[in-house]
């Protein structure tokens, strides 16, 4: 099938009227309908319900529509990317990160980099709790700022620096009203818990279970820092954050508070072991001016 055929689903998915999805594509009505019957004639199963002059998507056509607006949305920054580089005979550097570069310290870093590495430009790509492994391992991204305890054999770890844990506490929550607390303050607390494919030292690292030695209770599953601050304000779960992370993300329904004895948060550069193309090196190099670490090379 063609990506065409896709966009035209995708838009009938969006309006669910042939007409307002023939409108937007500048084509005839005749012509769309035609083409979402080619599509699910060569999908085998239907996507649209037509009844009584409305349309409305199956359980299956749901599902395939979302799929297709990320295959579309993938196409589309890849072409982006790859123009770029035509255009610009510029090597690319992909950086993952989880909503948390802590910008407060790697600007400096890629800062560096960009002054001395002009013919490689930096792509930025957000990942998941879930997916920072799976994202290097599988070459969606070449480097993730990953933060530590991990252990991965496929991966090699540089810590770059440390800082501050909080604890994320539920604005309404008699702890909120503290000015700091200790691990033991939220040992019995219920936690908002990476969803399945999150390393597991890392859930048991910020919910506290490596201190616990047992899991955690769960108030709630997350993949994003919206997510878990949501799961904090309304749903009265509780969690640990790096301090950087505090400047990035305010709420309401939320409160920020020191945790006295918890042990500092560690970031890192993970790469895929023993890659040491042009711009890992040049990041390394970066890196190793900013926050005098030592790399391998």
């Amino acid at each position: 099938m063609d990506t065409k055929k896709l966009l035209l689903a995708v838009r009938l998915g969006e309006t669910l009227h042939f007409g307002k999805a023939a409108e937007i594509e500048n084509m005839a009505q005749s012509g769309l309908s035609a083409q979402i019957a080619k599509l699910e004639s060569e999908l085998g199963f239907r996507l649209f319900v037509r009844a009584n002059r409305t349309v409305a998507l199956t359980e299956a056509g749901e599902i395939f529509i979302k799929k297709a607006r990320v295959i579309l949305a993938d196409m589309h920054n890849s072409i982006v990317e790859c123009k770029a580089l035509a255009d610009n005979k510029r090597s690319v550097l992909r950086i993952g990160m989880f909503g948390d570069q802590a910008a407060e310290y790697t600007h400096p870093m890629f800062a560096l980099f960009q002054r001395l590495n002009p013919d490689i430009r930096l792509v930025f790509i957000e990942l998941q709790m879930t997916n920072q492994v799976q994202s290097l391992v599988g070459g969606l991204v070449d480097v993730v700022l990953m933060r530590i305890p991990t252990h991965d054999a496929r991966l090699e770890y540089v810590e770059l620096f440390k800082e501050p844990r909080v604890a994320v506490v539920p604005a309404t929550h008699a702890l909120a009203s503290l000015g700091a607390l200790t691990v033991a303050d939220l040992l019995d607390k219920p936690f908002a818990i990476p969803a399945e494919g999150a390393p597991s030292d890392l859930i048991s690292y910020w919910s506290l279970a490596d201190v616990r030695n047992e899991p955690s209770k769960v108030a709630a599953m997350v993949k994003t820092i919206p997510e878990v601050i949501s799961a904090v304000a309304y749903g009265g779960a509780f969690d640990t954050f790096p301090s950087s992370l505090t400047k990035a993300y305010n709420h309401p329904g939320i409160r920020y508070i020191p945790i006295d004895d918890a042990s500092l948060s560690a970031m890192s550069l993970a790469t895929l072991q023993g890659n040491r193309s042009p711009g890992v090196r040049a990041l390394r190099y970066c890196a190793e001016q900013t926050f005098e670490v030592s790399f391998s090379q």
